[in-house]
């Protein structure tokens, strides 16, 4: 599983909940695929890591009101239904309020006191991350959270969405 986050207006937000759950996923891929580049990031397979750096969590269970797990996994799903794809979205004024959580957060820190122990104990996914060299890790993961902080702040400048998708 992959995650991938894009800015939306408010137009494209609204197409999204307009359509069926089965449908959803295709018209994401579109809006994707004609995105600018400062309007998506992909993360790969570091959601989670990610997500456990920030809330010692993994994001299979997402910390409720909790904008460091909000950055990850998103405010809102468009669908209850397990066997739907995995999006959900931020809307503008939870975007403001993640980006000033962020504002907040001394990720190098964060990685400084993470335990690989504890990615393994934990079941982060993806299964056996915990086995490469923390080093390397903690570059990837502060590249990924810098380049995805630098896509909420452009969301928050532009007055747009952001959407989770993890598939």
């Amino acid at each position: 599983m992959i995650a991938q986050y894009l800015i939306v207006d408010n137009d494209q937000l609204q197409q999204l909940r307009d359509v069926s759950d089965d449908k959803r996923f295709d018209v994401l891929e579109n809006l994707s695929q004609t995105a600018d580049d400062n309007k998506i990031v992909d993360l790969g397979k570091l959601w989670d890591v990610l997500h456990f750096a920030l809330t010692e969590q993994s994001a299979t269970t997402p910390v409720p009101d909790n904008a460091l797990s909000e950055f990850v996994v998103g405010v809102e799903t468009f669908s209850d239904d397990e066997d739907a794809d995995f999006i959900a979205y931020s809307e503008w004024s939870a975007v403001a309020e993640i980006v000033d959580a962020l504002g907040q957060v001394n990720f190098q820190k964060r990685l400084d006191k993470m335990l690989m122990k504890n990615l393994r104990l934990q079941k982060i996914f993806p299964n056996g991350i915990w086995n490469d060299k923390k080093q390397n890790l903690d570059k990837e993961l502060f590249t990924s959270f810098k380049e995805l902080r630098e896509l909420y702040e452009n969301a928050l400048d532009s007055g747009c969405n952001v959407v989770v998708s993890i598939c």
